[in-house]
């Protein structure tokens, strides 16, 4: 499903599997609802400019908002899982607001968005 052809150490989702790993997200929100888990919130990806050696997918701040506007948020929707809260930009703190920008400047993408992430690993946000 990704460029590199691995689930770890980066790469992309591939273009095709966009609308399979969006399928993914309401099946895993789903199956946990079934086991009597509510979820309340997903983000788009972890770190999503972070090649790991873990699990890892890169996107560009145009990819996320693509996905978020052409097949997570409607996957949701369709399959009634829009009060589920979807996040974007889980990552450093540094350049959230550019890397927001463009999802929320895209009225589409920004309507099945509920709020922006930041990983603040440095301490305490009033003293950074």
């Amino acid at each position: 499903m990704k460029t590199n052809n691995e689930m770890k150490h980066g790469g992309k989702l591939k273009p095709e599997y966009n609308q399979t790993w969006a399928d993914y997200f309401v099946k895993y929100v789903k199956a946990y609802e079934e086991a009597g888990i509510p979820i309340w919130g997903l983000t788009v990806q972890n770190e999503a400019m972070a090649t790991q050696v873990w699990e890892s997918c890169i996107f560009t701040a145009a990819e996320e908002r693509d996905f978020v506007r052409d097949f997570l948020g409607p996957a949701l929707y369709k399959n009634k899982l829009g009060d589920v809260k979807l996040m974007i930009w889980d990552h450093n703190r540094g350049i959230m607001y550019q890397r927001v920008e463009a999802a929320y400047e895209d009225a589409e993408a920004s309507k099945y968005i509920w709020e922006r992430l930041f990983t603040g690993m440095w301490g305490i946000i009033s003293k950074m």
